[in-house]
């Protein structure tokens, strides 16, 4: 449970984006494996595939326009959004600490 939270977090926190991606994800990989299992059932039973496979390429082309509308979402919605480092560079870590150390000192009396 700990690992999808990872997936679904970025830098502000938890991401509806992020959770539409992942859970889109995983039900295109169940539903790609519901072909995969019915052919190998029929394999085992039947010794041969008697099954017309017109249908399972327009099948796993509506699967695959699941997975490309999740990232296309998640992308163009992303696009205009200017993120921070999650982990900041080291560089960008010390450049911060200058830029607070260097303030000037005002003398006021």
């Amino acid at each position: 449970m700990n690992y999808l939270k990872k997936l679904i977090a970025n830098n502000t926190g938890v991401s509806s984006k992020n959770f539409f991606l992942v859970v889109i994800t995983m039900i295109g990989c169940v539903l790609l494996l519901v072909p995969a299992f019915a052919l190998t059932f029929e394999v085992i039973m039947n010794a041969t595939i008697s099954t017309s496979l017109e249908g399972f390429a327009s099948y796993i082309a509506a699967v695959g326009t699941l997975f490309a509308t999740a990232g296309i979402t998640k992308a163009w919605s992303e696009k205009y959004e200017h993120k921070q480092p999650f982990y900041p560079q080291q560089e960008h870590f010390e450049e911060t600490i200058e830029e607070k150390t260097e303030e000037p000192i005002s003398e006021e009396e």
